[in-house]
């Protein structure tokens, strides 16, 4: 190969991982905005909490509407203390 179709080839390659990193930051960005806009994605949310706070603020429940627009939702319960992972 000659050089131009070598610098063509190389350049190829660059676009195809630079269109892989771009595909995944838009799944990041569409399941930011799917959350931060429940009612036109009809994605779960957050809508409410109840009980006591920890020292890291973290209500001993939370309710989770399952789609916007519902009546009903689900109460979490905290079952621990707050942990990491031990990596």
């Amino acid at each position: 190969m000659s050089d131009t179709k070598a610098d063509m080839v190389n350049q190829i390659f660059k676009m195809e991982d630079h269109i892989k990193e771009l595909k995944a930051e838009n799944e990041k960005l569409k399941n930011i905005l799917r959350k931060a806009f429940p009612e036109k994605s009809g994605h779960f949310f957050i809508c409410g909490e109840a009980g006591e706070k920890d020292t890291s603020g973290l209500p001993d429940k939370v309710f989770i509407c399952p789609t916007y627009g519902l009546d009903g939702f689900q109460v979490y319960k905290k079952d621990g203390k707050y942990s990491t992972p031990g990596w």
